[in-house]
């Protein structure tokens, strides 16, 4: 959020606002006299109910001197040019059924169409997905061209940087749910205290409905959590997806580490296409930046 707070730009403290070459915008006084807790609580009440913010802070002063940005033509605080690292997170989940009401925020293996053809989680190897999570990452800068996509729109012609650092890729199996407050105390096999048995959709302790008949079926979900210092487009869900492909038996090992050293994909044992995950299980949790760059975060 930007304010009308302006500084010479003749001194090593630049001034908050952005500019480049072909920036012609301009700013005016924020609502509120500028009060930004007074300005977080009326944005929450004018946006829908699945959007909240939680806090805003002005632009922060930045002290150019003291960061190495001059690779950079801006001459003032940049909320992406300026990122230190960034980290996304994406879920996805194994199993003959899936949750329904996770089906907005989870990509589903059940191999039946879409990019989901032919991952199949009863082939999931945990094992394999856990070696190919570690293939990418790397202590230094690395090119990862074969796992960036073509950009669209007016950026498609736009020149791009291949070269990333990835300093975090795990595979996490998600916790078990909790049972309700009224189950708490029972017994985790679908009988209660009193020796009755329990039928439903409840959770036993391994996360897995408990159903009739003893049967258990439910999904197993899993987080993947990447940590670099920037990402080509689409570049995680291209490595979360390949990371399934590897799991599932639709690619192999090798062709990640062909992929990485030809800067290309196709060229590896398996002759097999990269998968691409779906957007709708990736999230953006971490934005670091530099310690020399102060927020004054201010919630409503």
């Amino acid at each position: 959020v930007n304010s009308t707070r302006y500084y010479d730009s003749s001194n090593s403290t630049f001034p908050i606002r952005p500019n480049g070459p072909t920036d012609s915008t301009s700013f005016v006084q924020l609502p509120f006299n500028s009060d930004f807790s007074k300005l977080v609580y009326v944005l929450n009440r004018m946006l829908p109910p699945d959007v909240r913010i939680l806090a805003a802070s002005p632009t922060p002063i930045v002290n150019m001197t003291s960061l190495p940005m001059s690779k950079y033509s801006v001459k003032a605080f940049h909320p992406t040019l300026f990122t230190q690292s960034k980290t996304y997170v994406y879920r996805f989940s194994i199993g003959s059924i899936q949750d329904p009401l996770q089906s907005r925020f989870v990509w589903h293996l059940d191999g039946s169409s879409g990019r989901a053809m032919g991952m199949n989680g009863n082939k999931f190897d945990l094992n394999h997905a856990m070696q190919a999570a570690k293939m990418f990452v790397s202590t230094n800068a690395q090119d990862y061209a074969a796992f960036g996509s073509v950009m669209r729109g007016n950026e498609k012609n736009r020149v791009r940087s291949t070269i990333c650092t990835i300093t975090r890729c795990d595979l996490m199996r998600e916790n078990s749910e909790q049972l309700p407050s009224w189950e708490q105390g029972k017994s985790s096999e679908g009988v209660d205290n009193n020796g009755s048995k329990r039928y439903g959709s409840r959770l036993n302790m391994d996360g897995a409905p408990i159903h009739p008949f003893g049967v258990k079926k439910g999904p197993q979900t899993f987080t993947v959590a990447i940590t670099g210092d920037r990402f080509m487009y689409k570049m995680v869900r291209n490595i979360v997806g390949t990371i399934v492909a590897v799991a599932c038996g639709h690619n192999e090992l090798e062709d990640i580490q062909q992929a990485l050293s030809a800067r290309r994909w196709g060229n590896g044992p398996s002759g097999s296409r990269r998968i691409c995950a779906p957007a709708r299980g990736l999230k953006l949790v971490e934005v670091s930046y530099p310690d020399e760059i102060h927020f004054d975060w201010q919630s409503g």
